[in-house]
């Protein structure tokens, strides 16, 4: 008979933490890494904003996207958005529009902006 082995503690697939304020802090040393010069502004500038500052932040192969939690489930009904190049962004929305934004802060306000009612404002 074999012995069981207990299961491994749930981990994040993309290994940037459980934690919001973990994953934030991941998600820029990771960009820091690597030659990703727009993604890491925007990153930067999502960052800095309260309102998407206490969401979840991941990637995808090139869309930032933000959940209300840094678990599963992942929620996939908040807004993306991805370089373009040239200074320029693009916003998927919730309800799977896409709107251009011609810099970084244009486009986390886009962000922001198509952000559902029911998320919460930080404190």
């Amino acid at each position: 008979m074999s012995e069981e082995m207990p299961a491994a503690p749930w981990a994040p697939v993309d290994g940037l933490g459980e934690v919001v304020e973990e994953r934030w802090r991941r998600l820029h040393e990771r960009l820091g890494v690597r030659d990703a010069s727009r993604i890491r502004e925007l990153v930067e500038a999502a960052r800095a904003e309260p309102r998407l500052r206490v969401l979840s932040p991941g990637m995808t192969l090139c869309w930032l996207r933000f959940s209300r939690r840094a678990t599963p489930p992942i929620c996939f009904d908040l807004p993306l958005v991805r370089a373009l190049g040239n200074g320029r962004y693009e916003v998927r929305t919730c309800d799977g529009r896409l709107q251009e934004g011609p810099g970084t802060a244009e486009a986390v306000a886009l962000v922001v902006a198509e952000l559902p009612t029911d998320v919460p404002a930080p404190l």
